[in-house]
């Protein structure tokens, strides 16, 4: 996925090279020519899937149409429930392990949990992936997707 999306990322430089080398950017069909190529540049980019990609089981949507979120953000569960989350994007985990992050919180008691090995914190999943975990201990969990924990948090209440 990743070498698809470097070759398909050099393919658009060229090709964005080549618009503005043949148009000139001061007469508006120069502009235009070249709103076009970074238009279609762009286009190939997107790595979110649509609604109806996201299984019935989900309970949580890693990632959702490539936005850096947990959807929903928080969920209320009961002891002994598993939560599963769905990665809708890639590049993206699940962690719940205060060694992986300093967001991260879970009950006393409570066992780490992660999508990721635990010496491993930015191993990521794929799009269409899921991850589950069954929470046994009561409490609030305060989660993250450790590549991007400032924007990517979640919580789990447990009762």
């Amino acid at each position: 996925m990743a070498s698809s999306l470097t070759a398909r990322a050099s393919w658009n430089v060229k090709r964005l090279s080549l618009a503005f080398r043949t148009s000139s950017m001061t007469t508006r069909r120069g502009f235009l020519a070249g709103a076009a190529a970074v238009s279609a540049g762009l286009a190939g980019c997107s790595s979110g899937s649509s609604d109806d990609d996201v299984p019935d089981d989900a309970d949580i949507v890693v990632g959702p149409g490539g936005n850096l979120s947990f959807d929903p953000s928080s969920l209320t569960v009961s002891t002994g429930e598993t939560v599963t989350w769905y990665f809708d994007s890639g590049s993206h985990n699940v962690s719940c392990n205060p060694d992986h992050h300093a967001n991260v919180s879970l009950p006393e008691g409570a066992e780490p949990f992660s999508s990721c090995p635990a010496d491993s914190p930015y191993d990521i999943k794929a799009a269409g992936e899921t991850y589950e975990h069954t929470f046994d201990t009561a409490g609030e969990y305060h989660y993250v997707c450790v590549p991007h924990a400032t924007s990517m948090k979640g919580t789990i209440t447990v009762e």
